[in-house]
């Protein structure tokens, strides 16, 4: 079973690296750049401001890290056939599930190691007598908590345990919250010897002393539904195989199809738009990012910050968008019906005009409720639909150019 793990580990990364390479690119490189940057100076600014102790902070840093200690699923790394193939070798499964739990930490301590570092400064503001030389010490609590998440969470793909789990969930979350706060109003050392109790309390109750089936079903659901969101992800930045868009009837939106006239020079518009609306493959995209950006927008009451962060989100917007004008490229009518090259690229442009304006109109709406004085909010809004006609007008047309070389 370790031979036949290790297979399926280098199967899936082997997999996953094509993606990544198309994730960690230079938008994304410069997105994170400026979003953490941006962030981090506002966190400082914030964390200035506030007294020390600051009690209300130790609330705030459980809530944080208990979301947190919910990042990361159980990777079984289980394919459909298994539950044919693998159904007699049901006794060594636990083996194999054992390594995929140990599989399954390495994501989750590197995001928990981030988030929990990250929190340090608001730790010392709130608690007033703990230093930045306890950091590892929080984060082996946090890691060991998570680790009897994962337990938990591997429990339910066994029969008859449902009822089990959500004891044990129950019992966890109880548990986390209280060694949270130990580590917060007493000392994190206390914290950190709970949490390897509770982790041999979880293991010895939900993994040696526990006799049940697996549940092939669950199984594989569970690991289908871990794939599914992690290329929907990766879907953000390219085409996924994986992620398979539905279609659907949307009849709220007829109105709006209805002011594109039936005639040859709009084929290619009507397409697009209805490609757009009807599909869940770029609406989705779009209403994502469109959310995020204004919520971000929402928090942030620095001018240039935010100025910054909504021309940044919709230059992304559009540019995920781009794909559209070579979404019906293979299609055989398309190609027969006499339609000028250029109409393809002047419907992509009247798309994202409406597009990206209504973007933009929602991002001014968020900048004008955060922004201090209202003068910066109209200066904003103004930097909105400036980057959205730039992007549509010029940006798209020497983009579109250069996928023609």
């Amino acid at each position: 079973m370790d031979v036949f793990f290790q297979q399926r580990v280098r199967q899936h990364q082997k997999k996953i690296q094509r993606y990544l390479r198309y994730v960690f690119n230079d938008h994304f490189a410069l997105t994170m750049t400026l979003l953490v940057g941006g962030m981090g100076l506002y966190y400082s600014n914030v964390l200035k401001t506030l007294p020390t102790p600051f009690p209300i902070g130790k609330f705030i840093l459980i809530a944080f890290w208990l979301i947190t200690l919910h990042i990361g699923r159980f990777a079984s790394l289980t394919q459909l056939p298994d539950q044919v193939f693998l159904l007699p070798k049901e006794k060594k499964m636990r083996k194999y599930l054992e390594k995929a739990l140990n599989y399954s930490l390495y994501f989750p301590l590197g995001v928990l190691f981030l988030t929990t570092a990250m929190s340090m400064p608001l730790v010392v503001v709130a608690t007033g007598n703990v230093d930045f030389s306890q950091t590892l010490l929080f984060i082996g609590t946090i890691w060991g908590l998570k680790y009897s998440h994962l337990l938990i969470q591997r429990v339910a793909f066994f029969q008859e345990m449902a009822k089990q789990k959500t004891i044990a969930y129950s019992f966890w979350l109880l548990i986390s919250t209280v060694i949270l706060a130990l580590s917060l109003w007493m000392t994190p050392i206390l914290s950190m010897v709970l949490s390897v109790l509770q982790v041999i309390f979880f293991y010895q109750w939900l993994w040696l002393k526990m006799t049940a089936s697996i549940d092939w079903e669950k199984l594989l659901n569970g690991e289908q539904t871990r794939l599914r969101r992690l290329y929907q992800f990766i879907n953000l930045f390219t085409d996924v195989p994986e992620v398979q868009g539905q279609v659907k009837r949307r009849a709220a939106f007829d109105g709006l199809f209805s002011k594109i006239k039936y005639q040859q020079s709009n084929t290619a518009l009507f397409l697009f738009s209805r490609h757009f609306v009807r599909g869940t493959e770029y609406s989705g995209l779009y209403l994502r990012l469109t959310l995020l950006g204004s919520l971000l927008l929402y928090f942030v009451n620095d001018f240039y910050f935010s100025i910054g962060i909504g021309s940044l989100f919709l230059y992304l917007i559009g540019f995920q968008l781009l794909p559209l004008a070579q979404r019906f490229r293979y299609v055989t009518t398309f190609q027969l019906y006499p339609i000028q090259q250029e109409q393809t690229k002047t419907a992509l442009q009247q798309l994202l005009t409406v597009l990206l304006f209504v973007a933009a109109a929602l991002f001014s709406v968020s900048a004008l409720l955060s922004l201090d004085e209202l003068i910066y909010g109209v200066l904003a809004s103004a930097c909105y639909f400036i980057v959205a006609f730039l992007f549509t007008f010029a940006y798209v047309p020497l983009r579109l150019k250069m996928k023609k070389r």
